[in-house]
């Protein structure tokens, strides 16, 4: 026989109210009966289950769902129906009042807990700054796991058609794609220098920056491509007054990417003295 069916009919009163989540005194209102009452009644029904809690006796109770301590007004758990084959049909009627007894649970479980500090008298500003602190952790993990960024050296190119790798002693491996935009012999040439196999993770936006020289009025920019796909920004390098010079760029927005394996190009159609020593460039999914 089941544990609760040992309640007595006044006891299972009690229970039903427990499993609604009352306290003492509304349970003792609801039933006309003084709250030390209540207490009594709640101490034998923790005997007769075999508990020592409230938490464990609303656990041990739904168990019970089904029975004599079923909430008013709510049918009893019915067991699984079997269909002409004989394979079980599992019914999902029993899911509400599992939920009902978990959210009961914690709710006991955090009266506890507000129990446990108002008894032990712990200083507010102590439960504060635990607080605090678990915010500033979980703010630095996000961040952590969100940040990237992939740097390289301009002059590394995977393809390039025009300038090529001359050594500049500010530049930050002190070799650079020299004078992109032209080729050793003038006239200057339209060409481009492309990086692929750049891992990129999804975002709504990814970010450019591009360290370089130039030594001379630039006539032409160096269009960006993602992908082989032209971006609306362009970079139109400023002239440093010497090749070993070098600037950043400013951030530029090269807009979103799904997740994967990409390039990105640098394309100019040319002018006399090259458009600029390309040194290094970063991108990075964090904003400026």
């Amino acid at each position: 026989m089941a544990k609760s069916n040992q309640l007595t009919k006044r006891e299972k009163e009690v229970a039903e109210l427990l499993l609604q989540g009352k306290s003492n005194k509304q349970i003792a209102l609801a039933l006309g009966i003084a709250e030390h009452t209540v207490e009594f009644h709640l101490k034998n029904i923790y005997e007769k289950l075999g508990v020592g809690s409230r938490a464990e006796a609303i656990i041990e109770l739904g168990k019970s769902v089904g029975t004599s301590i079923v909430k008013v007004g709510e049918p009893p758990v019915e067991p699984a129906d079997e269909n002409p084959d004989n394979e079980i049909i599992h019914t999902n009627r029993a899911i509400p009042q599992r939920r009902g007894i978990f959210i009961m649970t914690l709710k006991i479980s955090l009266q506890e807990i507000s129990r446990f500090l108002v008894t032990y008298k712990i200083p507010t500003f102590i439960w504060l700054l635990i607080f605090l602190i678990a915010i500033g952790v979980f703010v630095f993990m996000r961040s952590s796991k969100t940040a990237w960024t992939y740097e390289r050296e301009g002059e590394n190119p995977d393809e390039s058609t025009v300038g090529h790798v001359i050594q500049r002693s500010s530049a930050s491996a002190e070799m650079v794609h020299g004078q992109f935009g032209t080729v050793p012999a003038w006239p200057a040439q339209s060409g481009f220098v492309k990086y692929t196999d750049i891992e990129i993770p999804q975002t709504e936006h990814l970010y450019l920056k591009l360290r370089y020289s130039k030594y001379s009025s630039s006539t032409v920019p160096i269009l960006i491509y993602l992908d082989d796909v032209l971006s609306e920004q362009t970079i139109l390098p400023v002239d440093q007054g010497s090749w070993d010079k070098f600037v950043w760029t400013e951030s530029i927005n090269l807009g979103s990417v799904e997740r994967g394996v990409h390039s990105i190009t640098f394309y100019t159609d040319g002018q006399e003295y090259g458009v600029a020593d390309l040194d290094k460039f970063i991108l990075t999914i964090e904003p400026p």
